[in-house]
């Protein structure tokens, strides 16, 4: 009899054990958003996120379906603390997150320093993103061009076109390396299916209609999208803090050069130009 307890023990450990690891994969594979662009995406010990329309980072951890954001930091250099906020994961599949706050607001506002800002997480009773995949916002274009500026560092300089036949045009000014000066080229039909693929779960109409950034201008790359519609319209988006919803597709344009067979052009492309100018990017 002792014998089948330790082993109903062991599966219901090892059952337990496997469920927190599908889980753990579900949370941390999976873009989450929901239709008003609040949005979630985990790394290994991080996660981004975008609830009060502003971009932030912390840290997390995930535990017997509890998730933790934390903020850690010293205070004189010498006095170590942390402020964290819990949510319950109410349900999780491979396409549907809802979470729930279990801390309560005023435990927060006991916190001397209040370095984590917790107002936004308290906006709803429970929040309900999906699989980024599943929110799909179809977008027929005749052409996207994009436009990178510098930073403090050495990010690139560039400027891209692609056109809906896949044809691309490109622009490499400063820390381009071997791609500097003017190019063409052509993407396959794989890649600019990849590409449609990306645009449709970027929710840029919601974007251009909805969203603006909050943050104060940094030192980040400024970004310029500007997507001519097949019915003649005009998206434009300018930012140097981009929803987070956008780092896949401008990683797609930064990087073009490993997907379209770019080669030396003998003439400069005339790129579309934002009629945007916060943020607007200058070709030079």
């Amino acid at each position: 009899m002792k014998g089948i307890i330790v082993i109903l023990f062991l599966c219901t450990t090892l059952s337990g054990y496997s469920q927190s690891k599908v889980d753990s994969l579900l949370l941390t594979k999976t873009e989450w958003v929901n239709s008003d662009l609040t949005y979630l995406r985990f790394f290994k010990d991080s996660v981004v996120y975008n609830i009060d329309n502003a971009k932030h980072s912390l840290i997390f951890d995930f535990k017997n379906r509890k998730l933790t954001f934390k903020e850690k930091y010293f205070v004189g250099g010498i006095e170590f603390r942390e402020e964290n906020i819990d949510f319950k994961i109410k349900y999780l599949n491979k396409n549907k997150l809802v979470i729930v706050p279990v801390t309560k607001k005023e435990e927060l506002a006991e916190k001397n320093y209040k370095k984590l800002n917790s107002e936004p997480f308290f906006k709803e009773e429970q929040y309900i993103f999906y699989n980024r995949g599943q929110l799909i916002s179809k977008i027929d274009f005749n052409k996207i061009t994009f436009h990178a500026s510098t930073c403090f560092g050495t990010c690139k300089s560039m400027s891209v076109e692609v056109n809906k036949d896949g044809s691309v045009f490109y622009q490499g000014r400063i820390y381009t390396k071997e791609f500097t000066g003017n190019f063409e080229g052509k993407l396959s039909s794989k890649d600019l299916d990849q590409l449609k693929q990306i645009v449709n779960r970027s929710q840029l109409k919601v974007l251009d209609q909805q969203w603006k950034q909050l943050s104060r201008p940094n030192d980040t790359p400024r970004y310029n999208y500007i997507v001519e519609l097949t019915d003649g319209k005009l998206i434009e988006i300018n930012t140097n803090d981009q929803h987070p919803i956008l780092d896949r597709l401008s990683e797609y344009f930064l990087n073009i050069h490993e997907t379209a067979e770019l080669t030396k052009a003998p003439k400069k492309h005339q790129f579309a130009e934002s009629n945007i100018d916060n943020y607007k990017v200058t070709q030079n």
